[in-house]
């Protein structure tokens, strides 16, 4: 459904669909928070709130400024992002750097690298005359996605490397590289994955090398192909002793590899036991004993659907997700028909964005993924993440409003 100002149409269905995710979220948060004698504008509650309308100004901005303008300032606002991630490395705590403190406002600089390196993937592949991508566009693109990648990596941040990774990823697809090109270059992924036992790293290369040569590929790119495999597979027991114990204890927790009831795997099993314990209808807003109780930690951001399930059971589960999917699937129809290739992208990417965080947020609730730190876009408390998201569907409205003026 939309409405026309002009020349401009306004995507109510977009616009609805994140109202009502946003009114849902705030509920749960006050839920999650409740029982704060503090006034209502100092408690994460309030201060979500006041996010919120920020996010709207954020939406509008991102509803009505011309999409020649974000193309022609898409790198300017990339370059700016990447100085903002070098930046945090001059603060941080304990030796996490992800935000910028000024006063009592700070901000993750690696959400809005989301958004500027989206639009700087966007220009550039819009900017090709090619229906398919090869060696040169494909490691140009990697360049654009791959500088904020590892640099979020180093704050560290693993969850929002891979926001990265899969928005890298997606774009790429949408571009139309060749299916062997995504392959090779997926194969240095798997050689790292591979590396950590020396059999499995040796068959690998193997493998490799021989597929390589049989499908007759130029002398360079099995040297760099093969070369790059065995650098991360040789260097992949280093990685894992690079990240962060924390980090490590959650992936081997997750794979079944360690069993820490009352340490890492703390929060999962309190999770499992609040989403499990709604039911069907659940136990009522603000009834929730997990929640009440406050036996799940991080129950306003990380573990905010949590909240949800125990105290709205499968019902609001169910209006939940279906509303994440009228969105995602709404974005998907205006990517594949906007007539710009600029929009296109745009739309792709965020889409990509927002349902990568929502599926694995979702997912390690249950179980499904290892716990990560992102948060559920609309519904967990966060300023940074919330206006990302905002500005993120604010393109897509923009792109339904004019797609056919293209």
């Amino acid at each position: 459904m939309k409405s026309r100002f002009g020349n401009f149409s306004i995507d109510y269905s977009i616009l609805s669909t994140i109202i009502a995710l946003i009114v849902i979220g705030l509920l749960c948060l006050y839920s999650a928070t409740s029982g704060n004698n503090q006034p209502v504008l100092k408690t994460d509650f309030g201060k979500q709130i006041i996010w919120s309308l920020a996010g709207f100004l954020f939406f509008l901005f991102f509803l009505f400024v011309p999409l020649k303008v974000l193309s022609q300032s898409s790198y300017i606002l990339y370059g700016i992002s990447l100085i903002l991630l070098v930046v945090v490395f001059f603060g941080g705590f304990s030796g996490i750097h992800r935000w910028i403190v000024v006063g009592a406002f700070q901000f993750q600089p690696s959400e809005l690298a989301k958004v500027a390196t989206l639009l700087a993937l966007a220009r550039y592949f819009s900017q090709q005359r090619e229906n398919t991508i090869g060696w040169k566009e494909f490691s140009i693109a990697a360049c654009i996605g791959g500088i904020p990648l590892l640099l979020v990596l180093k704050e560290p941040d693993l969850g929002t490397a891979l926001v990265f990774l899969v928005l890298l990823t997606v774009m790429i697809l949408w571009a139309g590289i060749k299916w062997k090109f995504l392959l090779w270059a997926l194969m240095p992924f798997v050689t790292f994955a591979s590396g950590f036992n020396v059999f499995s790293f040796a068959g690998v290369m193997a493998v490799l090398i021989i597929v390589l040569i049989a499908t007759k590929q130029k002398w360079w790119i099995v040297l760099v192909i093969s070369g790059l495999s065995f650098v991360l597979g040789f260097f992949a027991p280093a990685v894992w002793a690079k990240l962060e114990p924390y980090q490590q204890q959650r992936i081997l927790i997750f794979l079944g590899m360690k069993s820490d009831p009352h340490g890492a795997a703390y929060q999962l099993i309190q999770s499992k036991v609040a989403v499990g314990s709604g039911g069907i209808l659940g136990k009522g807003f603000l009834h929730g004993s997990q929640t009440q109780l406050r036996f799940l930690p991080e129950q306003h951001t990380d573990f905010i659907f949590s909240v949800l399930g125990e105290e709205f059971g499968f019902v609001g589960i169910t209006i939940v997700l279906s509303l994440f999917l009228t969105l995602f699937f709404r974005m998907l129809f205006l990517a594949k028909t906007a007539r710009d290739q600029f929009a296109s992208f745009i739309v792709i990417g965020g889409v990509s964005i927002l349902s990568f965080q929502s599926v694995v947020n979702i997912g390690m609730t249950v179980g499904l993924f290892p716990v990560t730190g992102l948060p559920l876009p609309f519904l967990s408390y966060g300023g940074s993440s919330f206006l990302m998201s905002m500005s993120l569907v604010g393109l897509a409205a923009n792109v339904s409003g004019q797609r056919y003026r293209y």
